[in-house]
């Protein structure tokens, strides 16, 4: 079959070119009539792995249970699954107990050894078996098809509902859809007990969604970007055969990636609802699924590819603009990094430290950093009031991540650095520095208070981004130690800092998601589109004919600036802001579902 555009005249074909590049990577084609939608499971597969793989427990399970060996398995693992206090996850991750016996624990999946080592964590890693149906009847009345169903071991992780372009349909009539024919009761569906992640695509994009919810669903781009630079905006770019979405079969859907994305990428988060009890006991939690966005899988593994070949030799610039979900990458990077290995299998960071640019260290990072297994137990959150001599004591330690604030950036560079107060203690370590978005956009008294407190004489026109660049500039850059610096708008001094030059010899960020791909991706809102200039109109009375000790140009910047960080003029503008808002922002019908 040819694979140009033209030749995908009808979305079956689209259907039947995806299952044969499938093919090609291991995967193996089941025919749906395999499925059995009361435990979203290929029984007879999920059998064949346990059975090459844990063959004693299987052979004990089998004197016990004879014939019906492969129901009670199946039973048992949906059973757990369905449990409202478990996941299809975390037994994908664990394993399950198939009944009270602590030695008849089965493993659902094997990963990836980070070692050659083992020879029997090989064979096994091997022995997954990854498969694909197609047309697979998901309700119980035989009305609803999905298009393909993605296996690990038996097990359903994805579905995909394909649209052809050529045919006049998108990836938007796939959304509506799962919105309006799909049930989310069905087996498949049940949130944290079914499929991971839902996929909408046609030819050019693809949309996810790990929660289906009926006309609530909420859908996301799962797309590279298009153009280049600050100016690549939503989308994917077109390749000469006519797919935007090669990455899909050629990456995503590849059997190392989606045992990567299973065991370091995807987790449960759970959030207190904002309509809870203040009674504690009382207080409800909302769960959800989160599957990485393309942008933020993509700036982890690359990140990581370079450092296995340059160690501690750079530094790393990562221009996220705003509602790029920079907290879970933050949390991602900082747990991969923990465990990081070059090819001689030797660690390439002993310590990571993270750095956040509020007062109060955020909560809602360290909490995002505890929730993945790499970081388990290894995580030490220092506040504002903490010495170097505690900074020290923790680096020193069994600890492996330390987040604090940045009013401590000057502590932790002479503690981290070969020649510091601390090099004794800490001699032979290295160090991974991510700094939390320090920019200048952070308004109000959190920032003005960073930037005193960095500041040598407790008072600076400056902004946090100029300040630590102009400190790691005064220490150089150190051997022992990479920095990875998250800011949507870095400044020029820090791309060269912290960026790499291009081909031509431009200074540009390592990895980038832009704000254009954030406005269009509907993440952010473009301010531009409703710009309103405000004027600000105060008159200075000098009473004193000279002062010396007060320079007029000092005097007028402290007073500007206390001008507009006072409580009464923000409240003032907030206020012109929401009656505006009000009367004037309407989102679009048709972007709703992504604002």
């Amino acid at each position: 079959m040819r694979s140009s555009k033209s030749s995908i005249n009808e979305r079956y074909e689209y259907q039947q070119y995806i299952i044969k590049q499938l093919e090609k990577d291991g995967y193996v084609e089941r025919d749906s009539k395999h499925f059995d939608k009361y435990s979203a499971m290929d029984p007879d597969l999920l059998l064949k792995f346990l059975t090459q793989t844990q063959p004693k427990v299987m052979s004990e399970l089998k004197k016990m249970y004879g014939a019906d060996l492969k129901t009670f398995i199946v039973n048992s693992i949906n059973k757990a699954a369905t449990d409202k206090n478990n996941s299809i996850l975390n037994l994908l991750k664990n394993g399950v107990y198939v009944d009270n016996n602590p030695n008849h624990k089965l493993k659902l999946l094997y990963n990836k050894p980070a070692t050659d080592y083992n020879p029997d964590l090989i064979k096994k890693y091997k022995a997954n078996i990854f498969s694909v149906m197609q047309e697979v009847w998901v309700d119980k009345d035989n009305k609803e098809r999905v298009d393909l169903v993605i296996f690990i071991n038996g097990i359903a992780i994805i579905s995909i509902e394909l649209k052809s372009n050529t045919q006049g349909q998108n990836f938007k009539d796939a959304i509506k859809q799962y919105k309006k024919e799909r049930n989310p009761k069905d087996r498949i569906f049940l949130f944290k007990a079914g499929c991971l992640v839902n996929f909408a695509m046609d030819l050019e994009q693809v949309y996810m969604t790990t929660k289906l919810d009926k006309d609530k669903t909420y859908f996301i781009p799962f797309n590279r970007g298009k153009g280049h630079g600050v100016d690549s905006g939503a989308g994917n770019p077109i390749d000469k055969d006519g797919f935007g979405v090669r990455y899909m079969w050629e990456d995503i859907l590849t059997k190392d990636t989606l045992l990567e994305l299973i065991e370091k990428f995807i987790f449960i988060q759970k959030k207190e609802d904002k309509d809870s009890s203040s009674n504690y006991s009382k207080r409800k939690y909302k769960e959800q699924i989160i599957f990485p966005r393309y942008h933020q899988l993509d700036a982890i593994r690359k990140i990581l590819a370079d450092l296995k070949i340059n160690h501690t030799s750079q530094n790393y610039l990562i221009e996220h603009s705003a509602g790029s979900g920079k907290t879970n990458t933050i949390a991602w990077l900082a747990s991969r990094l923990v465990s990081l290995h070059d090819d001689e299998n030797n660690n390439i960071f002993d310590n990571i430290i993270v750095m956040t640019d509020r007062v109060v260290v955020d909560r809602q990072l360290q909490n995002a950093i505890l929730r993945l297994k790499e970081a388990a137990g290894v995580v030490k959150v220092m506040d504002d009031k903490c010495t170097s001599a505690d900074l020290a004591a923790a680096l020193s330690s069994n600890t492996k991540i330390v987040v604090t604030t940045i009013q401590k950036f000057p502590y932790v560079l002479d503690i981290i650095k070969d020649n510091g107060s601390n090099g004794p203690i800490l001699k032979g370590k290295k160090f991974a520095v991510i700094i939390d978005e320090a920019h200048s956009s952070t308004a109000g008294k959190n920032m003005l208070a960073v930037s005193q407190t960095l500041s040598a004489s407790g008072e600076s026109d400056e902004d946090v981004q100029d300040i630590l660049t102009n400190q790691i500039q005064k220490s150089g850059k150190q051997p022992n130690v990479s920095m990875f610096a998250f800011t949507a708008t870095p400044k020029e001094t820090t791309l060269r800092l912290f960026g790499r030059p291009d081909k031509n010899g431009d200074y540009v960020a390592f990895h980038l998601y832009s704000m254009k791909q954030a406005i269009e991706e509907g993440f952010i809102l473009d301010v531009l589109a409703n710009y309103t200039t405000y004027k600000t109109i105060y008159k200075l009375n000098k009473n004193i004919v000279d002062d010396p000790t007060i320079p007029a140009n000092d005097a007028k910047r402290q007073i500007a600036r206390y001008i507009d960080l006072h409580d009464d003029n923000i409240t003032q503008r907030t206020k012109i802001i929401s009656v505006w808002e009000k009367t004037n922002f309407q989102i679009p019908k048709d972007d709703q579902s992504n604002s």
